[in-house]
Protein backbone atom coordinates (compact mmCIF):
# COMPACT_ATOMS: atom_id res chain seq x y z
CA UNK A 1 0.00 0.00 0.00
CA UNK A 2 1.50 3.37 -1.01
CA UNK A 3 1.16 6.62 0.94
CA UNK A 4 -1.87 7.78 -1.08
CA UNK A 5 -3.70 4.52 -0.31
CA UNK A 6 -2.71 4.77 3.37
CA UNK A 7 -4.06 8.29 3.48
CA UNK A 8 -7.34 7.33 1.79
CA UNK A 9 -7.84 4.40 4.15
CA UNK A 10 -7.13 6.55 7.16
CA UNK A 11 -9.50 9.31 6.02
CA UNK A 12 -12.32 6.83 5.48
CA UNK A 13 -11.86 5.40 8.97
CA UNK A 14 -11.98 8.69 10.85
CA UNK A 15 -15.13 10.71 11.43
CA UNK A 16 -14.50 14.18 10.06
CA UNK A 17 -15.02 16.95 12.60
CA UNK A 18 -17.50 19.65 11.59
CA UNK A 19 -14.77 22.28 11.36
CA UNK A 20 -13.11 20.37 8.48
CA UNK A 21 -16.14 20.39 6.23
CA UNK A 22 -14.97 23.11 3.89
CA UNK A 23 -11.68 21.83 2.51
CA UNK A 24 -11.89 23.60 -0.83
CA UNK A 25 -13.99 26.75 -0.68
CA UNK A 26 -13.83 30.39 -1.62
CA UNK A 27 -12.24 29.67 -5.00
CA UNK A 28 -11.69 32.90 -6.85
CA UNK A 29 -9.60 33.12 -9.97
CA UNK A 30 -7.51 36.23 -10.19
CA UNK A 31 -9.03 38.45 -12.89
CA UNK A 32 -7.27 41.78 -12.57
CA UNK A 33 -4.25 43.05 -14.42
CA UNK A 34 -1.12 41.14 -13.53
CA UNK A 35 1.15 43.08 -11.22
CA UNK A 36 4.75 42.33 -12.06
CA UNK A 37 7.09 42.07 -9.07
CA UNK A 38 10.78 42.21 -9.77
CA UNK A 39 12.43 42.42 -6.34
CA UNK A 40 12.00 39.80 -3.65
CA UNK A 41 12.99 40.40 -0.05
CA UNK A 42 13.46 37.92 2.73
CA UNK A 43 15.73 36.56 5.39
CA UNK A 44 19.23 35.47 4.17
CA UNK A 45 19.70 31.73 3.92
CA UNK A 46 21.94 31.51 6.97
CA UNK A 47 19.50 33.48 9.09
CA UNK A 48 16.62 31.39 7.73
CA UNK A 49 18.27 28.20 8.94
CA UNK A 50 18.83 29.72 12.37
CA UNK A 51 15.24 30.96 12.53
CA UNK A 52 13.94 27.55 11.51
CA UNK A 53 15.95 25.76 14.18
CA UNK A 54 14.76 28.27 16.77
CA UNK A 55 11.18 27.76 15.74
CA UNK A 56 11.55 24.01 15.99
CA UNK A 57 12.76 24.39 19.57
CA UNK A 58 9.65 26.40 20.34
CA UNK A 59 7.55 23.73 18.65
CA UNK A 60 8.96 21.02 20.88
CA UNK A 61 8.35 23.12 23.97
CA UNK A 62 4.99 24.61 23.04
CA UNK A 63 2.90 22.37 20.74
CA UNK A 64 -0.51 24.07 21.05
CA UNK A 65 -1.69 22.82 17.70
CA UNK A 66 -0.39 19.24 17.72
CA UNK A 67 -3.63 18.03 19.25
CA UNK A 68 -5.39 18.73 15.96
CA UNK A 69 -3.47 15.91 14.30
CA UNK A 70 -2.86 13.71 17.32
CA UNK A 71 -5.33 11.10 16.10
CA UNK A 72 -4.05 11.15 12.51
CA UNK A 73 -0.77 9.16 12.39
CA UNK A 74 -0.16 9.92 8.72
CA UNK A 75 -0.30 13.70 9.30
CA UNK A 76 1.31 13.82 12.74
CA UNK A 77 4.84 14.19 11.33
CA UNK A 78 3.67 16.92 8.97
CA UNK A 79 1.94 18.75 11.83
CA UNK A 80 5.24 18.83 13.71
CA UNK A 81 7.14 20.03 10.65
CA UNK A 82 4.88 23.06 10.11
CA UNK A 83 4.09 24.04 13.69
CA UNK A 84 6.43 27.07 13.39
CA UNK A 85 4.00 28.56 10.82
CA UNK A 86 0.47 29.53 11.96
CA UNK A 87 -0.71 29.52 8.33
CA UNK A 88 0.59 26.05 7.48
CA UNK A 89 -0.55 24.69 10.83
CA UNK A 90 -4.08 25.89 10.06
CA UNK A 91 -3.86 24.32 6.61
CA UNK A 92 -2.95 20.92 8.06
CA UNK A 93 -5.55 21.24 10.81
CA UNK A 94 -8.20 21.84 8.13
CA UNK A 95 -7.06 18.84 6.07
CA UNK A 96 -5.72 21.14 3.37
CA UNK A 97 -2.95 18.74 2.30
CA UNK A 98 -2.21 16.95 -0.98
CA UNK A 99 -0.47 13.62 -0.23
CA UNK A 100 2.07 12.51 -2.85
CA UNK A 101 3.97 9.42 -1.66
CA UNK A 102 6.47 9.30 -4.54
CA UNK A 103 9.69 7.43 -3.77
CA UNK A 104 12.95 6.96 -5.66
CA UNK A 105 16.08 5.05 -4.69
CA UNK A 106 19.53 5.62 -6.13
CA UNK A 107 23.08 4.78 -5.01
CA UNK A 108 22.00 3.79 -1.51
CA UNK A 109 19.85 6.89 -0.97
CA UNK A 110 16.05 6.96 -0.71
CA UNK A 111 14.24 10.19 -1.55
CA UNK A 112 10.51 10.56 -0.91
CA UNK A 113 8.15 13.42 -1.71
CA UNK A 114 5.51 13.04 0.97
CA UNK A 115 3.07 15.99 0.89
CA UNK A 116 2.23 19.27 -0.80
CA UNK A 117 0.44 22.28 0.62
CA UNK A 118 -0.43 24.44 -2.35
CA UNK A 119 -2.72 27.26 -3.37
CA UNK A 120 -2.93 29.77 -6.20
CA UNK A 121 0.34 31.53 -5.35
CA UNK A 122 2.47 29.36 -3.05
CA UNK A 123 3.73 25.79 -2.98
CA UNK A 124 5.12 23.96 0.06
CA UNK A 125 6.96 20.72 -0.73
CA UNK A 126 7.68 18.22 2.04
CA UNK A 127 10.20 15.50 1.30
CA UNK A 128 12.62 13.20 3.11
CA UNK A 129 16.06 11.71 2.53
CA UNK A 130 17.28 8.47 4.08
CA UNK A 131 20.16 6.04 3.72
CA UNK A 132 21.85 3.15 5.49
CA UNK A 133 25.13 4.16 3.86
CA UNK A 134 25.35 7.90 4.47
CA UNK A 135 24.72 10.03 7.54
CA UNK A 136 23.64 13.69 7.61
CA UNK A 137 22.33 13.97 4.06
CA UNK A 138 21.54 17.36 2.57
CA UNK A 139 20.00 18.44 -0.74
CA UNK A 140 20.13 21.43 -3.02
CA UNK A 141 16.45 21.63 -3.97
CA UNK A 142 15.12 23.53 -6.97
CA UNK A 143 12.13 23.42 -9.29
CA UNK A 144 11.75 23.40 -13.04
CA UNK A 145 8.63 24.81 -14.69
CA UNK A 146 7.27 23.37 -17.95
CA UNK A 147 7.89 26.66 -19.77
CA UNK A 148 11.12 27.48 -17.89
CA UNK A 149 9.67 30.83 -16.87
CA UNK A 150 10.79 32.73 -13.80
CA UNK A 151 8.58 34.86 -11.60
CA UNK A 152 9.04 32.90 -8.39
CA UNK A 153 11.29 32.77 -5.35
CA UNK A 154 12.20 29.73 -3.29
CA UNK A 155 13.65 29.10 0.16
CA UNK A 156 14.36 26.24 2.52
CA UNK A 157 14.99 26.04 6.24
CA UNK A 158 15.79 22.33 6.31
CA UNK A 159 19.58 22.35 6.56
CA UNK A 160 20.65 19.97 9.30
CA UNK A 161 17.44 17.91 9.26
CA UNK A 162 18.20 14.31 10.36
CA UNK A 163 17.85 11.53 7.83
CA UNK A 164 14.31 10.21 7.53
CA UNK A 165 12.61 13.36 8.85
CA UNK A 166 10.54 15.79 6.79
CA UNK A 167 12.28 18.62 4.98
CA UNK A 168 10.53 21.62 3.49
CA UNK A 169 10.89 23.78 0.40
CA UNK A 170 8.76 26.90 -0.15
CA UNK A 171 8.10 28.31 -3.61
CA UNK A 172 6.36 31.69 -3.92
CA UNK A 173 4.97 32.61 -7.33
CA UNK A 174 4.98 36.35 -7.87
CA UNK A 175 4.56 37.03 -11.58
CA UNK A 176 2.29 34.08 -12.32
CA UNK A 177 0.01 31.56 -10.65
CA UNK A 178 1.16 28.13 -9.52
CA UNK A 179 1.23 25.85 -12.59
CA UNK A 180 -0.52 22.48 -12.82
CA UNK A 181 2.76 20.59 -13.25
CA UNK A 182 6.39 21.12 -12.31
CA UNK A 183 9.50 19.13 -11.49
CA UNK A 184 11.35 19.00 -8.17
CA UNK A 185 15.11 18.54 -8.55
CA UNK A 186 17.17 17.24 -5.62
CA UNK A 187 20.96 17.11 -5.74
CA UNK A 188 21.87 15.12 -2.63
CA UNK A 189 25.22 15.40 -0.88
CA UNK A 190 26.66 14.56 2.52
CA UNK A 191 26.98 17.19 5.23
CA UNK A 192 30.53 16.82 6.50
CA UNK A 193 30.64 20.02 8.56
CA UNK A 194 30.07 18.15 11.82
CA UNK A 195 33.23 16.15 11.17
CA UNK A 196 35.37 19.12 10.16
CA UNK A 197 38.20 20.05 12.46
CA UNK A 198 37.91 23.33 14.30
CA UNK A 199 38.90 26.21 12.03
CA UNK A 200 42.05 28.10 12.96
CA UNK A 201 41.70 31.60 14.34
CA UNK A 202 40.90 34.04 11.56
CA UNK A 203 43.77 36.14 10.27
CA UNK A 204 43.97 38.92 7.70
CA UNK A 205 44.39 36.50 4.82
CA UNK A 206 41.41 34.35 5.76
CA UNK A 207 39.19 37.41 6.33
CA UNK A 208 40.14 38.80 2.92
CA UNK A 209 39.37 35.46 1.32
CA UNK A 210 35.99 35.26 3.04
CA UNK A 211 34.81 38.74 2.06
CA UNK A 212 36.52 39.56 -1.22
CA UNK A 213 36.70 36.23 -3.04
CA UNK A 214 33.66 34.71 -4.77
CA UNK A 215 31.95 32.10 -2.64
CA UNK A 216 31.25 28.75 -4.23
CA UNK A 217 29.90 25.67 -2.49
CA UNK A 218 30.27 22.68 -4.76
CA UNK A 219 29.78 19.56 -2.66
CA UNK A 220 30.15 16.19 -4.28
CA UNK A 221 26.68 15.13 -5.46
CA UNK A 222 25.95 11.57 -4.33
CA UNK A 223 22.68 11.23 -6.23
CA UNK A 224 20.35 13.41 -8.31
CA UNK A 225 16.58 12.94 -8.26
CA UNK A 226 13.81 14.40 -10.41
CA UNK A 227 10.19 14.18 -9.26
CA UNK A 228 7.37 15.15 -11.61
CA UNK A 229 4.62 16.71 -9.51
CA UNK A 230 1.02 17.23 -10.55
CA UNK A 231 -0.76 19.84 -8.46
CA UNK A 232 -4.42 19.23 -7.70
CA UNK A 233 -6.48 22.07 -9.27
CA UNK A 234 -8.87 21.95 -6.32
CA UNK A 235 -6.03 23.47 -4.31
CA UNK A 236 -4.29 25.66 -6.90
CA UNK A 237 -7.49 27.65 -7.49
CA UNK A 238 -7.83 28.69 -3.87
CA UNK A 239 -7.60 32.39 -3.15
CA UNK A 240 -9.63 35.51 -2.48
CA UNK A 241 -8.83 39.03 -3.62
CA UNK A 242 -10.28 41.71 -1.34
CA UNK A 243 -10.26 45.09 -3.08
CA UNK A 244 -9.54 47.78 -0.49
CA UNK A 245 -8.38 50.94 -2.33
CA UNK A 246 -7.94 53.07 0.79
CA UNK A 247 -5.53 56.03 0.85
CA UNK A 248 -4.04 57.28 4.11
CA UNK A 249 -1.18 59.43 5.37
CA UNK A 250 1.82 58.49 7.53
CA UNK A 251 4.64 60.86 8.48
CA UNK A 252 3.69 63.33 5.75
CA UNK A 253 3.69 60.62 3.04
CA UNK A 254 0.69 59.16 1.26
CA UNK A 255 0.11 55.43 1.08
CA UNK A 256 -2.70 53.44 -0.49
CA UNK A 257 -3.67 49.89 0.42
CA UNK A 258 -4.92 48.52 -2.88
CA UNK A 259 -5.96 45.00 -1.97
CA UNK A 260 -5.44 42.00 0.28
CA UNK A 261 -4.72 38.66 -1.41
CA UNK A 262 -5.88 35.93 0.96
CA UNK A 263 -4.60 32.42 0.27
CA UNK A 264 -4.60 29.31 2.48
CA UNK A 265 -0.81 29.43 2.93
CA UNK A 266 -0.33 33.20 3.38
CA UNK A 267 -1.83 36.66 2.97
CA UNK A 268 -0.36 39.45 0.82
CA UNK A 269 -0.98 43.15 1.31
CA UNK A 270 -0.51 45.20 -1.88
CA UNK A 271 0.24 48.91 -1.52
CA UNK A 272 0.20 51.51 -4.24
CA UNK A 273 3.10 53.78 -5.16
CA UNK A 274 2.53 57.54 -4.86
CA UNK A 275 4.99 59.43 -7.14
CA UNK A 276 4.49 62.74 -5.31
CA UNK A 277 5.97 61.41 -2.06
CA UNK A 278 9.39 62.70 -1.00
CA UNK A 279 10.42 59.20 0.15
CA UNK A 280 10.09 55.62 -1.05
CA UNK A 281 8.30 53.08 1.15
CA UNK A 282 10.92 50.46 2.11
CA UNK A 283 9.45 48.55 5.05
CA UNK A 284 6.55 48.16 7.44
CA UNK A 285 5.93 46.68 10.87
CA UNK A 286 2.25 45.77 11.16
CA UNK A 287 -0.36 43.22 12.16
CA UNK A 288 -3.97 42.41 11.23
CA UNK A 289 -6.85 41.69 13.60
CA UNK A 290 -10.29 40.26 12.95
CA UNK A 291 -13.56 41.04 14.70
CA UNK A 292 -12.75 38.53 17.46
CA UNK A 293 -9.42 40.17 18.28
CA UNK A 294 -7.46 37.31 16.72
CA UNK A 295 -4.07 38.64 15.57
CA UNK A 296 -2.16 37.78 12.40
CA UNK A 297 1.52 38.79 12.04
CA UNK A 298 3.96 39.36 9.17
CA UNK A 299 5.98 36.47 7.82
CA UNK A 300 9.23 36.18 9.78
CA UNK A 301 11.27 33.91 7.52
CA UNK A 302 11.39 33.05 3.86
CA UNK A 303 9.92 35.58 1.43
CA UNK A 304 8.69 38.60 3.37
CA UNK A 305 8.20 41.38 0.81
CA UNK A 306 8.61 42.29 -2.85
CA UNK A 307 9.04 45.45 -4.89
CA UNK A 308 7.58 46.91 -8.03
CA UNK A 309 9.45 47.46 -11.29
CA UNK A 310 8.08 51.00 -11.54
CA UNK A 311 9.84 52.33 -8.42
CA UNK A 312 12.29 51.49 -5.60
CA UNK A 313 9.34 51.08 -3.23
CA UNK A 314 8.58 47.83 -1.43
CA UNK A 315 4.91 47.43 -2.17
CA UNK A 316 3.82 43.87 -1.30
CA UNK A 317 4.12 42.29 2.15
CA UNK A 318 3.64 38.64 3.17
CA UNK A 319 1.92 37.67 6.43
CA UNK A 320 0.08 34.86 8.23
CA UNK A 321 -3.09 33.85 6.49
CA UNK A 322 -6.62 34.59 7.70
CA UNK A 323 -8.08 32.09 5.22
CA UNK A 324 -9.27 29.45 7.71
CA UNK A 325 -10.32 31.91 10.42
CA UNK A 326 -13.66 32.72 8.73
CA UNK A 327 -13.05 36.38 9.58
CA UNK A 328 -15.88 38.73 8.64
CA UNK A 329 -13.87 41.85 9.45
CA UNK A 330 -10.14 42.50 9.05
CA UNK A 331 -8.25 45.61 10.16
CA UNK A 332 -4.63 46.50 9.44
CA UNK A 333 -2.56 48.19 12.19
CA UNK A 334 0.74 49.79 11.13
CA UNK A 335 3.23 50.38 13.95
CA UNK A 336 6.40 51.37 12.07
CA UNK A 337 7.39 52.63 8.61
CA UNK A 338 10.84 52.68 7.01
CA UNK A 339 11.53 55.27 4.31
CA UNK A 340 14.24 55.91 1.73
CA UNK A 341 14.37 59.67 1.27
CA UNK A 342 14.67 60.59 -2.38
CA UNK A 343 17.40 63.14 -1.62
CA UNK A 344 19.48 60.53 0.28
CA UNK A 345 19.48 57.58 -2.10
CA UNK A 346 23.28 57.56 -1.84
CA UNK A 347 25.47 58.54 1.14
CA UNK A 348 29.03 59.82 0.69
CA UNK A 349 31.92 58.21 2.55
CA UNK A 350 35.68 58.81 2.56
CA UNK A 351 37.13 55.40 3.35
CA UNK A 352 40.59 56.81 3.99
CA UNK A 353 39.49 59.21 6.75
CA UNK A 354 36.25 57.57 7.92
CA UNK A 355 34.26 60.73 7.22
CA UNK A 356 30.75 60.19 5.91
CA UNK A 357 27.37 61.76 5.35
CA UNK A 358 24.29 61.26 7.49
CA UNK A 359 23.83 57.52 7.99
CA UNK A 360 20.44 55.76 8.18
CA UNK A 361 18.48 56.03 11.44
CA UNK A 362 19.94 53.82 14.15
CA UNK A 363 23.24 53.20 12.26
CA UNK A 364 26.79 54.16 13.18
CA UNK A 365 30.19 53.40 11.68
CA UNK A 366 31.80 50.94 14.12
CA UNK A 367 35.13 50.53 12.37
CA UNK A 368 37.16 50.17 9.17
CA UNK A 369 39.57 47.28 8.78
CA UNK A 370 42.19 47.93 6.10
CA UNK A 371 43.42 44.94 4.13
CA UNK A 372 45.50 44.47 0.99
CA UNK A 373 42.36 43.48 -0.92
CA UNK A 374 40.40 46.53 0.24
CA UNK A 375 38.51 47.76 3.29
CA UNK A 376 35.98 46.06 5.53
CA UNK A 377 33.35 48.52 6.75
CA UNK A 378 31.47 47.52 9.90
CA UNK A 379 28.33 49.37 10.94
CA UNK A 380 26.43 49.22 14.19
CA UNK A 381 22.67 49.14 13.66
CA UNK A 382 19.54 49.08 15.80
CA UNK A 383 17.15 46.20 15.39
CA UNK A 384 13.68 47.33 14.38
CA UNK A 385 12.29 43.94 15.37
CA UNK A 386 13.43 41.62 18.17
CA UNK A 387 16.06 39.08 17.10
CA UNK A 388 16.11 40.50 13.58
CA UNK A 389 19.22 41.42 11.60
CA UNK A 390 18.84 43.07 8.22
CA UNK A 391 20.88 44.60 5.41
CA UNK A 392 21.71 48.30 5.67
CA UNK A 393 23.06 48.66 2.14
CA UNK A 394 22.02 47.85 -1.43
CA UNK A 395 25.51 48.34 -2.82
CA UNK A 396 27.53 51.44 -3.67
CA UNK A 397 28.69 53.83 -6.40
CA UNK A 398 32.43 53.63 -7.06
CA UNK A 399 34.84 56.47 -7.88
CA UNK A 400 33.54 56.47 -11.46
CA UNK A 401 29.93 56.73 -10.35
CA UNK A 402 29.17 53.20 -11.51
CA UNK A 403 26.79 51.05 -9.47
CA UNK A 404 28.40 48.07 -7.77
CA UNK A 405 27.13 45.33 -5.47
CA UNK A 406 28.92 43.90 -2.45
CA UNK A 407 30.54 40.53 -3.08
CA UNK A 408 29.33 39.42 0.36
CA UNK A 409 28.24 40.72 3.75
CA UNK A 410 28.04 39.44 7.30
CA UNK A 411 25.89 40.26 10.31
CA UNK A 412 26.42 39.40 13.97
CA UNK A 413 25.34 40.50 17.44
CA UNK A 414 29.03 40.88 18.33
CA UNK A 415 31.99 42.80 16.90
CA UNK A 416 35.70 42.60 17.61
CA UNK A 417 37.54 45.84 16.79
CA UNK A 418 40.96 44.76 15.45
CA UNK A 419 42.48 48.21 16.15
CA UNK A 420 41.45 48.59 19.80
CA UNK A 421 40.98 44.86 20.54
CA UNK A 422 37.62 45.87 22.04
CA UNK A 423 34.87 43.25 22.06
CA UNK A 424 31.33 44.61 21.63
CA UNK A 425 28.20 42.60 22.35
CA UNK A 426 24.81 44.03 21.39
CA UNK A 427 22.76 40.89 21.93
CA UNK A 428 21.03 42.27 25.05
CA UNK A 429 20.59 45.84 23.83
CA UNK A 430 18.93 45.37 20.44
CA UNK A 431 22.15 46.09 18.53
CA UNK A 432 23.82 44.13 15.72
CA UNK A 433 26.79 44.68 13.43
CA UNK A 434 26.95 44.41 9.64
CA UNK A 435 30.24 44.15 7.74
CA UNK A 436 30.57 44.85 4.00
CA UNK A 437 33.70 44.75 1.80
CA UNK A 438 34.92 47.59 -0.42
CA UNK A 439 37.62 46.39 -2.86
CA UNK A 440 40.69 48.57 -3.26
CA UNK A 441 39.64 49.38 -6.83
CA UNK A 442 36.56 51.21 -5.53
CA UNK A 443 38.72 54.16 -4.53
CA UNK A 444 38.89 56.19 -1.35
CA UNK A 445 35.55 57.95 -1.91
CA UNK A 446 32.35 56.01 -2.48
CA UNK A 447 28.61 56.62 -2.24
CA UNK A 448 26.83 53.92 -0.26
CA UNK A 449 23.27 53.02 -1.29
CA UNK A 450 21.09 52.57 1.83
CA UNK A 451 18.13 50.23 1.97
CA UNK A 452 16.32 52.91 4.00
CA UNK A 453 17.31 56.21 5.60
CA UNK A 454 14.81 56.82 8.39
CA UNK A 455 12.39 54.96 10.62
CA UNK A 456 9.07 56.26 11.92
CA UNK A 457 7.76 54.49 15.04
CA UNK A 458 4.07 55.06 15.68
CA UNK A 459 3.00 55.17 19.33
CA UNK A 460 -0.60 55.03 18.09
CA UNK A 461 -0.87 52.55 15.21
CA UNK A 462 -2.37 53.72 11.94
CA UNK A 463 -5.62 51.82 11.48
CA UNK A 464 -6.74 50.76 7.99
CA UNK A 465 -9.95 48.72 7.51
CA UNK A 466 -9.48 45.88 5.03
CA UNK A 467 -13.06 44.64 5.10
Amino acid sequence: MNRNEEYAALRSSIAEPPQLEYTVTRALQRNGKARRRVRLFGVPAGSLVACFLGFMLLVNLFPPFARACGDMPVLRELAKAVSWSPSLSAAVEHDYVQPVGQEQSKDGIIARVEYLIVDQKQLEIFYSLDSDRYEALEADASIKLPDNKGGYGSSSGSYGTPNGELRQMTVNFVEQDVPEHLALLLNVYQNTSENDEAEPKANEESIAEAYFSPHARNPDVLAAFTFDLSLDPRFTAQGEIVEVNRAFQIDGQMLALKCAEIYPTHLRLDFGYVPENSAWLKGLEFYVENERGERFDPTRNGLTASGDEASPSTVTYWMDSTYFSESKELTLYITQVRWLDKDRESIWMNVATGEHGLLPDGAELAGIQRLDSGNLLTFQARQYRENNMYSLWNGYLDKNGEEQSFSSSGSSHTYHDPDTDEYLDGSTSGIFYETVPLPAAAGSEVWLKPVFTRVTDLSVPVKVPIR
